[in-house]
């Protein structure tokens, strides 16, 4: 008999690249939630529009990019699109040709989970661009708050769902998203819980999917920043595996690394950053196009026994 992949990895299931001692004091994640409410403004001032913004869309776009890249690649999209140019089939999903009769791939119903979401500037901002579904989650009230009231038009059509919610309490299908991004996020996480969660996001990624992810060059245990921008409310907690451990996670995955670039200049104000967008592998299109014609609605970010439709979160948002 076959074993099967465990759909859930815990901390006991999954192999990890190394020991860690240190131990986050217990309340570590209720106190980041407090931090990234009280200054989600002051943080999504100067990190999402100044410090960093620039990678944040460089990444986004080359993202982008690499999906359309297999998206072209994929020669029942262009048969489709043209019967339908034709009038031979219905029009059931937007596509657009050139004037020498080429498909331009377009990323319209493929699906993104952004964790760390923030107030979905500038990454999920990029992707509803593309018209791609995009569920953010944040454990900030204060950040999904905000990503509410800047896509009210994409919300109420369930385009953009949001949940507040500690990211390793989601829950998802198998081959769920075309696209999973964990910027400035995952080192929040202890050590541990970060290989666990790279382990879940290549079992909810179709195969072709992208991960799109960085976390700090240095190892480190654990690290306490108790005045983060010099405030008594800025508490914050940083681990990373470091460059090396954490790659070779990523690749004994089978994740197929498209880029790995390292930006920072090591100091204390801008630390040296591992910025890496990762590919599953597969032998098939990464969008069929029988997967373009309704979008995916049943997914489960609550309990792991539980699935949960979107219009389930989207009434919990609204509450």
């Amino acid at each position: 008999m076959v074993a099967v992949p465990d759909p859930h990895p815990n901390l006991d299931s999954v192999r990890q690249p190394g020991v860690t001692e240190f131990q986050a004091p217990p309340n570590f994640k209720a106190r980041i939630k407090e931090s990234y409410d009280a200054q989600g403004d002051k943080y999504n001032n100067k990190w999402t529009t100044e410090k960093n913004v620039h990678l944040r869309k460089q990444y986004a776009k080359s993202l982008i990019k690499l999906l359309k890249d297999d998206a072209s690649k994929d020669k029942r999209n262009a048969a489709m699109a043209r019967a339908m140019a034709s009038g031979e089939q219905p029009v059931t999903w937007p596509f657009v040709l050139s004037d020498d009769g080429a498909v331009i791939p377009t990323l319209w119903g493929m699906h993104a989970l952004e964790v760390g979401c923030g107030g979905g500037t500038p990454v999920l901002e990029m992707l509803l661009g593309e018209t791609i579904d995009t569920i953010g989650v944040d454990i900030s009230a204060r950040q999904i708050d905000e990503a509410r009231r800047k896509f009210p038009k994409e919300t109420k059509s369930l385009q953009a769902v949001w949940a507040e919610q500690d990211m390793m309490d989601l829950r998802f299908p198998p081959a769920e998203f075309n696209m999973v991004v964990a910027l400035f996020s995952l080192l929040h996480l202890e050590r541990d819980e970060q290989t666990v969660f790279l382990h879940r996001a290549h079992r909810w990624l179709k195969p072709g999917g992208m991960l799109l992810f960085n976390f700090p060059q240095e190892e480190g245990e654990g690290k306490i920043c108790d005045q983060w921008h010099g405030k008594e409310t800025g508490w914050l907690f940083v681990s990373s595996w470091g460059q090396d451990k954490m790659m070779r996670v990523v690749r004994r995955l089978g994740f197929e690394v498209m880029e790995e670039t390292v930006w920072g200049d090591g100091g204390l104000e801008e630390p040296n950053v591992v910025w890496v967008i990762a590919k599953k592998p597969d032998n098939q299109s990464l969008a069929p196009v029988r997967e373009f014609v309704q979008r995916p609605r049943q997914i489960s970010v609550v309990e792991p026994t539980q699935e949960t439709p979107m219009t389930a979160l989207a009434n919990m948002d609204s509450q």
